[in-house]
C-alpha cells in the first residue's frame, strides 16, 4: 500500500514552519533538541517506523499525521504569522491544513489566488487575514461581493493582479511566506518577501 504523499507533505511542511533554518544546522556544544534530529538505526521500514526520521516520518494516515505535528511541536510556544501565495493550489491548502491542525501555532495575515473567488472566500471567512490578492480585477470584484452577502465582519484589504501578489508577499506583519505558485509567476513576489 502506497502512502498518501498528500499527509507526507502536510507533515513536512508542518515541521518546517515550525522550525527555523538554524534548526538544521549542527552547532557546536548544543543541548538543544531542535539542533538534531533522530534517526533510528534500523534501514529501511516495514511499516514500523524504523529508519525513519523521528518524529517527522512516517506519515500515511491521519493519525500519523496528528501524531508527528503533536511530536514536532510538544511544548512550542511560538507563533509564525504567514502569508500564503497560492491559498487555493494544493501547497496553499496542505498548509492551511497545518494551521488548523495547529491554531495556536500560526496566523494568516495574507492570502493569494489565481481566480477561485468562492474557495478565498471561505478561507477569507475562516481565517481574516489583512489581505487577499486575486488574479483577476473581475475575481476581486465577485470574492468582495461574496464577502458582502455572507457577513464577513472583518473584510481584509482586496487587491488583484502582480501588485496584489506583491501586497500579499510583503504585508509587513507576516514572518513567514509560503510560496506556492508555480514558475516565473512565484519568482517576483517570493524575491520581494
Amino acid at each position: 500500500k502506497k502512502p498518501n504523499m498528500k499527509l507526507a507533505s502536510l507533515a513536512l511542511s508542518g515541521f518546517l514552519l515550525a522550525h527555523d533554518v538554524s534548526s538544521f544546522a549542527p552547532s557546536i556544544g548544543s543541548t538543544r533538541a531542535e539542533s538534531s534530529l533522530n534517526v533510528f538505526s534500523t534501514p529501511g521500514s516495514l511499516g514500523t517506523g524504523e529508519g525513519w526520521i523521528d518524529p517527522s516520518s512516517p506519515v500515511n494516515s491521519k493519525e500519523s499525521l496528528e501524531k508527528t505535528l503533536s511530536e514536532t511541536l510538544k511544548g512550542s510556544t511560538f507563533q509564525k504569522r504567514i502569508s500564503i501565495l497560492g491559498s487555493t493550489g494544493s501547497i496553499g491548502t496542505q498548509t492551511l491544513d497545518i494551521v488548523d491542525a495547529c491554531p495556536e501555532n500560526f496566523v494568516v495575515d495574507a492570502l493569494s489566488a489565481g481566480n477561485n473567488a468562492e474557495l478565498m472566500a471561505e478561507q477569507v471567512m475562516k481565517y481574516s487575514p489583512k489581505v487577499a490578492s486575486l488574479s483577476t480585477p473581475e475575481a476581486a470584484e465577485k470574492l468582495r461581493t461574496i464577502l458582502k452577502d455572507r457577513g464577513c465582519a472583518d473584510m481584509p484589504d482586496i487587491v488583484y493582479g502582480d501588485e496584489g501578489i506583491l501586497e500579499a508577499a510583503t504585508v509587513g506583519s507576516a514572518d513567514t511566506v509560503v510560496t506556492g505558485i508555480v514558475g516565473a509567476a512565484g519568482l517576483l513576489p517570493t524575491i520581494e518577501a
